[in-house]
């Protein structure tokens, strides 16, 4: 009888001289998303990430620039695992705004589960082949939306079933080569981050919160493993009529996302938009960094090499810097509470619990 053949050996190894010393990282979307890479956006219900992502994903598959920046076209396949008309009609909105008769897009539907059924993401995978075989070009992304759906049903603050879906995405990401982006929600208390186990955090390279602010949409990269965070897009909704129904006169709309001058100077980071709370507790956490700050331990969920301080500290410093104008406890800590999140949403500050960092435009 003969041995069996050994399985392939799914592991590389790299000797140091053989590192490029002079790598060139490609971008899927310039200084924004890397190609082959995992990012996740987020936001609460309304805020416009689905909107935003799904124009994203036409811009690459038509190879326009995306708000100023370029993209790497090629396919790409977008898994809408709840309400997949709703997102056939942001594709049909794109396509008539734009004059585009066909695309190398498509889309997958249905009840998938990338949690405990390996099967689904296998048919995910040979989907995008197929894609790509089909229209001559790379895929280049993969659009998860959202993450509590493809959990089917498993929970999300569950190491074991984030763990599982980690894995699907890493599959996913080695077997197509695809930028796998997914579009995830906020804790219900409303705090601005991804929902659930940290095992997800940690295992996406880019992440980028979406906040509403009036009929202006900013979208700020939270986390970034080696670009800029902070970085922002500005912009709004604009509705496109698809249809009218000849017998009742009913029309049907889609959203598009297009850019905004609105909120301008938000989301170019000017100082002056700041409040003085905020400008108080952002120079209270400088101080702090200067003073006490030590190099976060390494956890994946703080850039390596980040200096950090803990909340508390950072709170004892905007209160000895007069972040409120009253004494009193209660004040203060309503006072530094806002500044904190608003410093979050501007994309001034980072917070892993219980560390803080300021990000690189403050």
């Amino acid at each position: 009888m003969n041995a069996p053949s050994p399985s392939p050996n799914p592991l590389h190894f790299t000797r140091f001289r053989d590192i490029d010393p002079r790598p060139m990282k490609e971008f899927l979307v310039q200084k924004l998303l890397g190609a082959g890479e995992i990012s996740c956006f987020f936001a609460k219900p309304g805020a416009g990430k689905s909107v935003l992502v799904s124009d994203m994903g036409c811009h690459i598959a038509s190879g326009r620039p995306w708000f100023g920046r370029s993209v790497l076209r090629g396919a790409v396949l977008y898994v809408a695992a709840e309400r997949a008309k709703l997102v056939e009609r942001r594709m049909a909105a794109f396509r008539l705004h734009y004059g585009e008769a066909d695309l190398p897009l498509a889309i997958v539907s249905g009840a998938i589960d990338l949690r405990s059924s390996p099967e689904h993401a296998s048919l995910i995978a040979a989907y995008a082949k197929n894609l790509a075989e089909d229209t001559a070009l790379p895929l280049r992304l993969i659009v998860i939306d959202t993450v509590s759906r493809v959990l089917a049903g498993g929970d999300e603050n569950s190491s074991k079933d984030m763990g599982a879906f980690v894995s699907a995405l890493s599959s996913l990401q080695e077997t197509t080569g695809a930028h796998i982006c997914i579009i995830h929600h906020i804790p219900q208390d409303g705090s601005n981050r991804m929902r659930g186990h940290g095992a997800l955090l940690g295992a996406v390279d880019t992440t980028i919160s979406i906040e509403r602010t009036g009929k202006a949409r900013v979208a700020t990269v939270i986390k970034d493993n080696d670009g800029a965070e902070g970085q922002k897009i500005a912009f709004k909704l604009e509705s496109v009529l698809l249809s009218t129904d000849p017998s009742t006169g009913t029309e049907t709309w889609a959203p598009i996302a297009v850019p905004t001058d609105e909120e301008a100077a938000m989301a170019n980071g000017e100082p002056n938009t700041l409040s003085r709370p905020q400008v108080i507790a952002l120079r209270a956490l400088h101080s702090a960094i200067a003073d006490k700050g030590e190099l976060a331990p390494e956890c994946g969920h703080v850039p390596t090499g980040k200096r950090v301080v803990s909340l508390k500290l950072w709170a004892d410093y905007a209160y000895g810097s007069g972040v409120s104008g009253s004494c009193e406890p209660r004040a203060r800590q309503k006072a530094f509470k806002q500044a904190r999140e608003a410093l979050a949403v501007r994309g001034k500050v980072a917070v892993w619990e219980p560390y803080v960092w300021p990000l690189a435009n403050s």
